[in-house]
């Protein structure tokens, strides 16, 4: 590894400012003190500071000492997930129902040390952008940032991010193409004819009918998608019925859908509406399907990943950089960015020992020995990319 000798003297304050995050989550677009924390650090630093961005977001812009030149993005995301924690350290979120339980902190606190280690020596031709964004889990941070004008008020010829992983500690992983799925979101609602649980022939379940369509579901990948293209429809959630001996009149369920490719999202969901209204009509009862498409996939420019993985190289070595992988099913809001800019997402594992939980778990902790090693990519990636030709 080769940790850039400024990030590792600031290894103890960025363990502080994450497990400072860490303590106090707070959820996507209500963000306020974090925000707050991470636009007091900057303007310490004398880095130009733009607040409530999509409400929360912070941008800080970084000049180099060398001229002006191309301006690149550096993301991280900084919302929390609805979930208590249930670990005991000294750290541990002070917020029952609020977590950090997806690396969001580190994130932050990566992109923190590289701001300052980069104020501190800005030695490279052009500008960078620090643009810390809120509400990545699910609620559209990424968007909202674009359409408040984020790459109008902040130009930006490419753009990059990372994510935590549970990969090798220190690896990289890259990707020329997607990197992340799509993620939709469906509910459907059946609904039949109520009555009395010990006369069901003068009523309309809806629960067998939404018992049958869950299988159904979740059987149209396999029957519908060619094996060569992955796609996952999960239902994730069942709602009906409120007392033991009573048919209810709906039963409603709900789930996701992910691919890579959007042909196949396309026929993904017209498949799941055919199947639905179809095994509903069969019964005798009616379905209503709301299908809302969350993100798109995350697909990276093959010469920016190229680049970032040169870079990686310069960091971790060779021999942990890993270079397209069978990509997860997994999606990311940064998709939104990509699909404007060219640029890279990857992701860096930090390991299991000590953080063997995965992300999304009750148990997780962020590795902040990774700290050092994340800072240090941002800023060699700054120094390369906007080196002096």
């Amino acid at each position: 590894m080769q940790i850039n000798e400024s990030v590792q003297g600031i290894q103890s304050e960025m363990t502080e400012w994450r497990r400072h995050l860490h303590a106090h989550p707070e959820l996507g677009f209500e963000e306020h003190a974090t925000a707050h924390f991470i636009a007091e650090r900057l303007r310490g630093w004398g880095i130009d500071t733009v607040t409530g961005i999509a409400g929360t977001g912070v941008v800080g812009t970084l000049r180099g000492a060398l001229g002006p030149g191309d301006a690149i993005t550096i993301r991280a995301d900084m919302d929390a997930l609805p979930m208590t924690e249930l670990q005991d350290h000294p750290y541990a979120s002070r917020h029952p129902g609020r977590m950090h339980a997806c690396g969001h902190d580190g994130h932050v606190a990566m992109l923190l040390g590289a701001a300052r280690c980069l104020a501190l020596q800005p030695k490279f031709k052009g500008t960078v952008h620090f643009v810390f964004q809120p509400a990545e889990e699910g609620l559209g941070g990424a968007k909202a940032m674009l359409e408040e004008g984020l790459f109008t008020r902040f130009p930006a010829d490419e753009v990059y991010a990372l994510h935590n992983s549970e990969r090798p500690f220190g690896q990289v992983v890259i990707y020329d193409g997607a990197v992340a799925a799509s993620a939709d979101q469906f509910e459907i609602a059946i609904t039949g004819r109520g009555g009395h649980a010990a006369t069901p022939h003068f009523a309309i379940d809806p629960i067998p009918i939404a018992a049958r369509l869950i299988l159904a579901l979740e059987a149209i990948p396999g029957r519908e998608i060619e094996a060569a293209k992955p796609a996952v429809v999960s239902v994730t959630q069942m709602r009906a019925g409120r007392t033991f001996n009573v048919i209810p009149e709906q039963a409603v369920i709900a789930g996701t859908v992910r691919t890579f490719d959007p042909e196949v999202r396309d026929r993904l969901e017209a498949a799941i509406r055919r199947t639905a209204n179809g095994l509903a009509a069969a019964f005798g009862a009616t379905a209503t399907c709301s299908y809302n498409r969350i993100f798109p996939p995350t697909i990276n420019s093959a010469p920016q990943a190229d680049f970032m993985a040169s870079v990686a190289d310069d960091v971790v070595g060779d021999e942990n950089v890993l270079r397209n992988p069978p990509p997860e099913m997994g999606s990311e809001d940064f998709s939104y960015m990509l699909q404007v800019k060219p640029g890279c997402y990857f992701l860096l594992g930090q390991g299991d020992t000590g953080h063997q939980a995965c992300a999304h778990d009750p148990r997780y902790d962020f590795n902040d020995a990774l700290l050092s090693i994340g800072a240090s990519l941002w800023v060699r990636l700054v120094e390369r990319r906007l080196r002096v030709a």
